[in-house]
């Protein structure tokens, strides 16, 4: 076999892969679009007016307004009681929304080591906000 010859043969070889990846992608794409879950949907007309929700009704009677404070005093007990550098990477991160990079910058350390003490800090508070809420 020829140089020529086999260069064809690499071509054929690769637009051959090239048609059958394409076919395969395509029929599991089609596969996929026929098992995908319908949410079935309900107009509000349809629904029975027992099952709507009313403004002062029993639905909106069951958290109140002070649940949401007592939420919100543990959190704030969990979160004075992290370190203090992972105080500072987390308020620098969602109240001042500043980026992992900025925040490396800032604190002279790697972005790495933010999203670490990010990890750890979201953690620890999920623990605690979960150890509070089972008692």
């Amino acid at each position: 076999m020829n140089h020529q010859q086999e260069l064809e043969r690499y071509e054929l070889r690769a637009r051959f892969t090239v048609w059958l990846e394409t076919t395969i992608y395509r029929a599991r794409l089609k596969y996929l679009k026929r098992q995908k879950p319908r949410i079935e949907t309900v107009s509000l007309d349809e629904l029975p007016e027992e099952m709507l929700p009313v403004s002062g009704g029993e639905a909106y009677e069951r958290v109140s307004p002070s649940a949401f404070d007592f939420e919100e005093d543990r959190l704030a007990e969990a979160f004075a009681n992290l370190p203090i550098k992972r105080q500072q990477i987390l308020t620098m991160l969602f109240v001042e929304e500043r980026k992992p990079e900025e925040i490396a910058r800032i604190l002279n350390c790697s972005p790495r080591h933010v999203y670490d003490q990010r990890y750890q800090a979201l953690m620890k508070l999920r623990k605690a906000l979960t150890k509070g809420g089972d008692e």
